[in-house]
């Protein structure tokens, strides 16, 4: 089979800063022969990738969508969701009135809302179980947990399970299978999300959950955990996206608010990154990382129940004053003609 593209040829894509820019505006025609020219080496090709492979941060250059319209090539940048997305008018006055719901709050799923690590190392000890392996041993189980490569290049490197990579990536369909099983058994959410996500529901700050999962599966859990009335809004692995920066900037237009008044709660280094990336404010929870590799986030909290309403607009109490910002300066040119006026009563 033949994956049929198309070539583009504008001059103007080739001159973006961004390396990703310029190779999504580019597609190449693809044969069986030329995706599978040496097994030794990790597939990084799109569509071929496991669905359990980590995702980058993306947004490096403030990139966003690409949209292939009839006129050329239109791109969809973080600077220009911030402008259209502002609230203007009479949302702009009933935000004056009620500031928490100006505010959008993207969980990410995976390690903030259900302890999906948890439930993958739970399904590699039972794949291991089922073809004869050797146990996980507990750094093993720590690399799998936090996705620190491919899932083929982890169970050739980590446990050393296979040394082919066909076969490794036949171990990693299973395990996804596997994983989506345990996913499903899972009865209580992280602790203190239940307090959270309730406090919020209480002021009407809008909510929308990202997840590497699909939605259906997303949607079973949530309904066990009894949270599936708290998120209207979803971004799940049904929706491909590419970066963890476009799940959160197309979560961001699904709350009808700009990325700079968005605030993105997760459980590791790359989302915060992503989350900044996105102009975004960034809560991390300490459940797989330690606190010290999650210092670059606003907040650092070790459960959710531990937050209030009013510290998410403490995170933007200083917005504008971060480095490289636009600030207002007065001009001595307005005041050189200025006369001084005597404010004290004199005699």
């Amino acid at each position: 089979m033949k994956l049929i593209s198309r070539q583009c040829n504008s001059r103007n894509s080739i001159r973006q800063p961004s390396y990703r820019a310029f190779y999504r505006s580019t597609w190449h025609i693809l044969t069986p022969k030329s995706l599978f020219r040496d097994e030794s080496n990790a597939l990084d090709i799109k569509g071929l990738t496991s669905p359990l492979d980590p995702k980058p941060s993306g947004s490096d250059w403030g990139e966003g969508f690409l949209h292939y319209r009839t006129g050329g090539l239109s791109r969809l940048d973080v600077d220009t969701l911030n402008e259209k997305l502002q609230h203007r008018g009479a949302e702009r006055l009933r935000n004056a009135q009620k500031p928490d719901e100006a505010y959008g709050m993207i969980f990410s799923f995976d390690g903030c809302i259900g302890n999906t690590r948890a439930a993958l190392v739970r399904a590699a000890a039972q794949l291991a179980k089922q073809k004869g392996a050797p146990r996980l041993l507990p750094h093993q189980q720590q690399a799998l947990a936090l996705r620190v490569a491919s899932m083929e290049r982890i169970f050739i490197d980590v446990p050393g399970w296979t040394k082919d990579m066909k076969m490794a990536r036949e171990l990693s369909y299973e395990l996804s299978d596997l994983y989506n099983d345990q996913l499903l058994e899972m009865a209580e959410p992280m602790p203190g999300m239940r307090q959270w996500i309730a406090a919020l529901s209480k002021f009407n700050v809008p909510c929308a959950l990202v997840s590497s999962i699909d939605r259906a599966t997303v949607l079973k859990v949530l309904q066990r955990f009894g949270l599936h009335d708290f998120f209207v809004h979803m971004v799940t692995a049904d929706d491909d996206m590419e970066t963890i920066s476009q799940r959160l900037l197309s979560a961001s237009m699904k709350l009808n608010r700009p990325p700079n008044h968005c605030v993105l709660f997760g459980d590791s280094p790359a989302e915060i990154t992503a989350a900044h990336n996105c102009t975004m404010k960034a809560v991390a929870v300490c459940s797989a990382y330690p606190a010290y590799n999650l210092k670059t986030a606003d907040l650092t909290v070790p459960r959710l129940s531990e937050l209030t309403v009013y510290n998410i607009r403490r995170l933007f109490a200083a917005q504008g004053t971060d480095f490289m910002e636009y600030c207002r300066q007065t001009s001595d040119d307005l005041n050189k003609n200025k006369k001084k006026r005597i404010t004290n009563a004199t005699i």
